[in-house]
This record gives structure tokens, sequence and C-alpha cells, in this order.
């Protein structure tokens, strides 16, 4: 699925930050609901602002997909599915879903509406998106921890829209299977409420040694604008922006960055070049020790962790020079120009670290002199925090409406009949005006100059003018007033087509809970996952067992043939037990195990 510049992807925790991803350039936006969403603590849509979210994308041309990327319980299946209902009347354009079971009710109550597969179900190989494509659904989200080698295979021999994650939070497990939080803090991701338990910090110990300690499983943040180009070239669908907890301001630099790059290798792909400029704004937005490229030419290691603070750093801007303790006075060699309002924070050896706010304007290289009590030494680090110049353009930024739709249209007017307005966009959406009849002029006719000048006036609206055509039969005279008033009519008639194109008729009726007349069986089986030879000889044994889980590894690929010979004279199954996350290498190497024999029907 190469060719076609990828679809930009972004994030949209309230309604604020929806029209700051709108400004900025995005091509879609993914948003939760107050209920059954992955990020419970973004703050998230009521049913009324979801309508006006998706009319308000819609008249600009933006699609809106709805987060449902939790796995439910039986008893919250009526009220997810009258949350469908409802945005599919809304005319959301996709779900995102990650519960199965999910996905095939809402596809068997609603199958004109698009399902996305969320990264929660850690798709990894091309198997596992033609598997998904099978279940309904048209886009696959793969897992951050592919690579790219892995990814352009997929797009080779998948027929199906891919998305990938290009800037943002990486967790340290797979999307989708970490239980970190859950088992620690009750609180599971898979349930929308993550407490990035792995943000804490922790210590290492070999044996009674330790060996080190900090935030040991904090992840950096991806960032690839370097290798865009490639990811362009790849056959990925949509780019998708992570960071529905993320400020209206981080949206819109982050956004509008990647639309920058992303659009210029469109136009020009041998002149690619990345600013370093650009590369700033984004540390500064949000970074945890600077960015990693992700997994997508790297397996793992030290370079994409950042032990020392899992919150955002900032952007490096100097460097303590000199430091009078009795006075508290010290000053700083600047890597960053410095203005008023902006923040600071030193890190001093010893935590908490300290911070100011700057109250002159200096230039890059420059010394300034402050006046900060703590345990500040020469050569410490100054962080610039907050940039107060570019919170304030992305402010205004988040703030604009940009005109986003191409307008053409075409203006009729001859004497003996009302004057005629056509206005089309580029999606097929047409918008009418009929005018009274012209006059005919009795000194200076109207001209098609003027004509024009007054319907392609379309400031204030989402509308840039394309191709107009006027026509103008005989000297007429026509009031610019009435001119300016078949324009405004026309408009609204398209904008109200462009709302209303996507929305549809909901159900009246919802469908009904299956009945389970199964019945409950009290004597339940017991089962045992093995890892070892020896771990296995004791639970064939148990006479309570039923069946034997082996994991495969070189021990038990070695026992094989006892392992089976000893379960068969148990009258006990033995399954091979196979990883929980599937890759194209692990194919590789389950395809030459002699534990393969194992593999058996389980007895009904």
């Amino acid at each position: 699925m190469t060719g076609k510049k990828p679809e930009l992807l972004s994030p949209a925790g309230n309604m604020e930050s929806l029209k700051a991803a709108v400004a900025s350039g995005a091509d879609a936006v993914y948003l939760g609901a107050k209920q059954y969403s992955a990020r419970a603590s973004a703050g998230n849509f009521t049913m009324e602002e979801l309508s006006e979210a998706m009319d308000y994308c819609h008249l600009r041309g933006v699609k809106v997909y709805l987060t449902v990327n939790t796995l439910y319980k039986d008893n919250e299946r009526q009220g997810l599915l009258q949350l469908v209902n409802s945005v599919y009347a809304m005319g959301v354009d996709a779900l995102i879903v990650q519960d199965l079971g999910a996905a095939r009710e809402i596809r068997a109550a609603f199958p004109e509406l698009k399902l996305h597969a969320s990264t929660q179900l850690t798709a990894n190989t091309v198997s596992d998106v033609k598997a998904l494509q099978q279940m309904g659904f048209s886009k696959v989200v793969l897992s951050r921890e592919l690579n790219l080698a892995e990814i352009q295979t997929i797009a080779k021999q998948a027929d199906v829209e891919l998305e990938t994650f290009i800037h943002g939070a990486l967790c340290v497990s797979y999307s989708g299977q970490c239980i970190m939080s859950s088992m620690l803090g009750g609180r599971s991701g898979n349930r929308g409420r993550c407490a990035q338990t792995c943000r804490l910090p922790f210590s290492l110990y070999e044996g009674y040694e330790k060996r080190a300690e900090g935030h040991l499983m904090s992840t950096k943040d991806m960032e690839t604008l370097e290798i865009l180009p490639e990811l362009m070239k790849s056959g990925i669908s949509s780019f998708k922006i992570e960071g529905r907890m993320k400020t209206p301001e981080y949206v819109a630099g982050v956004t509008a960055i990647y639309r920058k790059y992303m659009d210029r290798y469109a136009q020009d792909p041998n002149g690619y070049a990345v600013e370093e400029q650009d590369k700033k704004v984004l540390l500064q937005l949000f970074n945890r020790g600077g960015f990693t490229e992700g997994y997508y030419y790297t397996h793992s290691g030290r370079e994409m962790m950042s032990p020392q603070r899992p919150k955002s750093w900032g952007l490096l801007a100097g460097f303590v020079d000199q430091r009078d303790a009795k006075k508290q006075r010290l000053s700083i060699r600047t890597r960053e120009p410095m203005a008023p309002g902006d923040g600071i924070e030193i890190w001093t050896k010893a935590e908490p670290h300290v911070g100011c706010q700057i109250t002159k304007s200096s230039r890059t290289g420059e010394v300034i002199h402050l006046t900060l009590a703590g345990q500040i030494e020469k050569n410490d680090p100054v962080y610039k925090t907050y940039d107060k110049t570019l919170m304030d353009e992305l402010d205004r930024q988040c703030k604009t409406d940009p005109a986003r739709v191409v307008l053409s249209g075409a203006f009729t007017a001859k004497l003996g009949a009302p004057m005629r307005l056509e206005v089309w966009d580029e999606d097929g959406n047409t918008g009418f005006a009929l005018g009274q009849e012209p006059e005919e002029a009795k000194n200076q006719p109207v001209t098609q100059q003027t004509v024009h000048r007054q319907l392609v006036k379309l400031g204030g609206t989402v509308y840039t003018p394309g191709e107009w055509t006027v026509t103008l039969e005989g000297a007429l005279y026509i009031p610019i007033g009435l001119i300016n008033q078949m324009r405004r009519e026309a408009l609204e008639n398209l904008s109200k087509k462009r709302v209303e194109k996507g929305q549809r008729k909901g159900l009246q009726a919802l469908p009904k809970a299956r009945e389970n007349n199964s019945q409950i069986r009290y004597e339940k089986d017991l089962t045992a996952l093995v890892t070892t030879y020896s771990q296995f000889q004791a639970a064939v044994t148990h006479p309570n067992l039923r069946r034997i889980y082996v994991e495969s590894n070189e021990e038990m690929e070695q026992q094989a043939e006892q392992v089976l010979a000893q379960a068969k004279r148990a009258g006990m199954d033995v399954v091979l037990a196979l990883p929980r996350v599937w890759r194209s290498y692990t194919k590789k190497r389950y395809a030459n195990l002699k534990t393969n024999l194992i593999l058996i029907e389980i007895k009904k």
C-alpha cells in the first residue's frame, strides 16, 4: 500500500486538544467517551461533546475515531452497544477496538461501521493481521515493538490498512500484555486504568548486591522525524501521535511539526532535511531525557531508557558557571535564548531540584545572573522547563481555525431569470442559492471581476477559494449585498451537507443479550504449567490433574519423547504452551523444535 501519503492521526483528550489538532493539520483525531476508553484519566468527551466534536471535524474534512479499546464485562455489554449506537448515528468514522467479542457484536449490529484493531491486540505478524482482517477489521494498529522490516513484510503481504505510532510514550512491555499495574496497584491497563507503575523507582539486585537504582523501567518517548521518509515509503497507512493526556499546546506543536515534514517529503523527497529548531521544539514540549526512534531500527537497550526521571525534562539550556553560596548568587552559561516568563530548573546532585522564573531577556551564549537558594554547584545542568514564547505561539495556534476545504463555484445571472449560485467541495458535496432576477443596468453594469471578488470573500469560514466561474448575460445591475447574501446561503447549505453526510440512522432496538443456557460445572478441571522436566515429573503423578501445559525450551525439547510417553501412561493431556507474544522470528524458532510433537488435540 505504497504511493499514498499516510494519514496523520492526532490525540484529543478534550475539545481544546481536538481543535488544536485540527488547526495544526491533523487528517484525523482519536478520542474517547467518558466510559469504555483505555485512557480513563484523560478528559474524554460527554455525549453532547462527541456530537459537537464530530460536526466540527466533519465540516473541516477531518475524520473521528472513537476508542472503545478496553476489555469488557458481560454487565457492560448493553451500555457499550448504547454508546456505539449513539456515535454511529452521529457519524463516527471508525471505532478502535481491543475486545474481540465486542468487535463481533458491534460488527453484527452495525455492519457499515469501520473497526480498527487496537494496538492492545498485539498484532505482530502477517498471520495476526490477516486474521484480524477476516474478523472484519479495516485497519490494524500494529504493536509498537515491531521493527521496520517486519512492518514492510506485513504491508506487502496483507491487503489491509496499517497504523503505527510515530511520536510519544512507549511502554516497557508489549501493549495489551502488561499486567504490572493490575498486579501491583489493582488498576488494569486493559480496563483503561494503567497506573504507569513502570515509571516508579526500582532497585536492581544481583543476589544481595544492589547493582542499580532509579526509574529503571521508564522508557524515553519516541520521535521519528529523521526516519520519516523510510516510514512513508514502508506501506504504513496512518501515522499516530500518542498523547490523549497531553495539553492542547503539546498536541498543536507535535501535530504541526509532523504535518510540516510529511508534506515536505511528499513535495520534495530528495530535499528532505530536519531543522534543528524543530527538534528543540519537540524536546521543549515533552521529553524524558531525550528521544528514541522506538523499535523501528532498535530491538531494545539502555539507550531507550530514562532511569533518572520519568517526567518531562525540558530543553537543556545551559550550565552553572559560578556559585556564591553565601549570597546565593549564581551565573549560568546559556545555550538557549531566555525570555521573561520562561521557567528553568537546575539539576542539583540531590533532589528536589531547584528552579525559578526568568525575568530578563538574553541571547544564546550570554552569561546570566540569578539569585537562587539550594545546593547548587558549578557545572550543574540547567533545563528550560517552560518556554513562554513557544507556549504563547501555540496557544494562538490552538485558537485558529484555518481554511482547510477547497471551495469552487459557478455564478450565473441574466435578465428575466433568478440569479443562481452553485458551490462544491472536492468531496462532491454541493450547495445552492437562488436570488431575485437582476435588473438592467441604467448606468455602469456590474462586472465579472466585481462579482468574483465578492464570492471568494471566504474569511471566517473553513473554505479557501478554488476555481470559480462567473457568467453574466447582458448589462446587469446586481447589489453587492445580494451577492454576499447568496454566498452565505450557499455556504450554509454546503456546510450542512458536509456535516450530515456521514450521519446515520441509529438502531431503534439494540440486540438482546444472548442467554447462557450452558449448565454450570461444579467440578473443575485442574491443570498445570511446567517449565522443567522435574516439574513435569511431579505434575504427571498428581491424581487430580487432567492437563499439563509444557513450555518450550531446550530441556523440554530433549525430553519430548519421555514427556509424551509418561503422559500417555497417566492418561493425561499434554499441550505445548506457546509464548504470549508471537513474532516472525518466534515462528521460525518453533518450526524446528521437536516439541511440536506434543501439539495434540485437547480431548473434549
